[in-house]
């Protein structure tokens, strides 16, 4: 059991507070560049879970950042949680450490990456709708809106950032579609909100402005190059399994097609057949679509399985690296993106890519370019986890040369109303991390270059995130299927599916109801 656990879902549960402090009640997860301030007194012991994968849980014991070191007096135990040797003194320093866990009831305050606190346990009711259905509050990643000529914010948010870097070691760039055009020299101001239980951790957040091209659009490839598009042809027809879907996937108007899961095994494939007039030279499959709540669903009762071994659990996969993190996202592996396939005439089917963008929240256009050879119509036939997607549009893209955009940084950044230049630099260096609580918010302000022509906008993030866990998942705590969501995902996937079924309806409503705002 032990060697299973270690090998369990990289769950980040994260809990940080900035400005006042709150009380916290459960066991947190401390970065070893960052422990505990101070020392503890006697009955409150410090796990320190080493990088060589043993523990010593010290009581009482001094973090001494400024040093690099942590001392105390306290067991020492083996990869095996045996007890080796005698309790004695112990000097460590936290270069060899993969993660610090304290458990005393405390008040902790965030004024910084530092200062981040994991936890396995929100703090009280943050909404009712999360306490009502806690499967389905929201939460993903940072949110971003971009305001209209008008200076007004959008109801739905247009990008969200760095959907599966759930932990540090899954830190990642992400590129999104912002689907608007601004004039070239104007100003555009983008707003990034904290809308969930979570915890950001924000590198980076940059504007790319790439010149429209006359009567078409720029396109982002899923290897993030840009490619200018002529046009953009709607489906002439389009076969779902519910039969004509032409309609609803022929424009790019957020009326979206999703289908439900299967009810015995939630990675059932489904196919998608569409037909677009003759093409030749370079083209492309442009699909703009987002993920239903399935993997939030997911990766949510996962959570609630790891409960409070969290700290346990974490610092294995700190220790596995990268690789340890992408298997933690097995279930999500196994579910896959939108495979797609083309023919043209008769010829045969050939493989051109896949649409995998994470994110229940904004949709995001990419085209998956190839070469038309002009032998007929243009076939397309995609292949797709029942009940895992909500397509918005499909569309035959005829594509130009590559597109060079222009990157650029932040001008200005406003906090509550007043500049923060502190966040505007870290934004900009990328050195360090600008850390977000649920209700934050930050207004970034691009100016664009100048120019007779539009741009197409497109916005960069770098980051990670931790989920906070909730006081209602901790009932459900089970290691043993906790377990199986890593070893054997596909197996998961079918045991999880009637629990998933049972709430499949009302997910989405409950998940948009309990957006939070300060």
């Amino acid at each position: 059991m032990a060697s299973q656990s270690r090998r369990v879902w990289a769950v980040a549960l994260a809990v940080a507070v900035s400005g006042c402090a709150i009380p916290v009640h459960e066991p947190r997860l401390h970065e070893p560049t960052a422990p505990p301030v101070g020392g503890g007194k006697k009955g409150s012991p410090l796990k320190v879970h080493l990088k060589s994968g043993g523990l010593l849980v010290l009581d009482p014991w001094t973090a001494d950042p400024g040093r690099g070191r942590v001392s105390g007096t306290g067991q020492e135990y083996t990869l095996a949680r045996a007890k080796d040797g005698e309790p004695r003194r112990h000097d460590v320093a936290l270069e060899d450490v993969a993660l610090l866990e304290t458990s005393e009831p405390q008040s902790v305050s965030s004024v910084g990456l530092g200062f981040v606190i994991f936890t396995t346990a929100v703090l009280g009711t943050f909404t009712g709708y999360c306490t009502i259905s806690p499967k389905s509050c929201f939460g993903s990643c940072p949110t971003f809106y971009v305001l209209g000529p008008d200076g007004r914010e959008p109801e739905r948010p247009q990008a969200e950032g760095f959907s599966e870097s759930i932990a540090r070691v899954l830190e990642s760039r992400d590129l999104d579609a912002l689907l608007v055009e601004r004039p070239g020299g104007a100003n555009v101001t983008v707003v990034m909100r904290n809308e969930a239980l979570e915890t950001h951790a924000v590198r980076r957040v940059r504007l790319l402005a790439a010149p429209r091209p006359r009567g078409g659009r720029v396109l982002a490839g899923t290897d993030d190059r840009l490619h200018a598009a002529r046009a953009l042809l709607p489906p002439a027809e389009c076969r779902a399994p519910e039969g004509d879907c032409r309609t609803t996937l022929g424009a790019l108007d957020g009326a979206d097609r999703a289908s439900p899961a299967d009810e015995r095994d939630l990675a059932t494939r489904e196919v998608v057949e569409l037909r677009f007039p003759p093409a030749r030279g370079p083209a492309g499959i442009a699909i703009a679509a987002r993920q239903t709540l399935l993997s939030t669903f997911l990766f949510y009762q996962t959570m609630a399985h790891v409960g409070r071994g969290a700290g346990e659990f974490l610092a294995a996969v700190e220790r596995g690296g990268p690789e340890a993190g992408r298997r933690a996202l097995g279930m999500a592996r196994v579910l896959g993106g939108i495979d797609v396939e083309v023919t043209e005439g008769d010829g045969p089917w050939r493989t051109i890519g896949s649409f995998d963008e994470a994110g229940p929240i904004a949709g995001d256009l990419r085209v998956l370019p190839f070469e038309a050879e002009g032998l007929g119509p243009v076939r397309v036939r995609l292949r797709l986890a029942k009940g895992h997607w909500r397509l918005d549009a499909v569309a035959l893209a005829r594509l130009g040369p590559a597109v060079a955009p222009v990157r650029l940084e932040p001008i200005a950044v406003e906090r509550g109303g007043q500049r923060d230049d502190a966040a505007r630099k870290s934004l900009v260096r990328g050195e360090g991390h600008l850390v977000t609580q649920p209700g934050d918010a930050f207004r970034l302000s691009f100016r664009l270059p100048p120019g007779e022509s539009p741009f197409d906008l497109f916005l960069e993030s770098e980051g990670f995130y931790y989920e906070w866990m909730r006081a209602e998942w901790l009932a459900e705590e089970n290691p043993l299927l906790a377990a199986v969501a890593v070893a054997d995902p596909a197996g998961a996937l079918r045991q999880m599916a009637p629990a998933y079924k049972a709430r499949e309806g009302t997910l989405e409503q409950a998940f948009w109801a309990s957006r939070f705002r300060k």
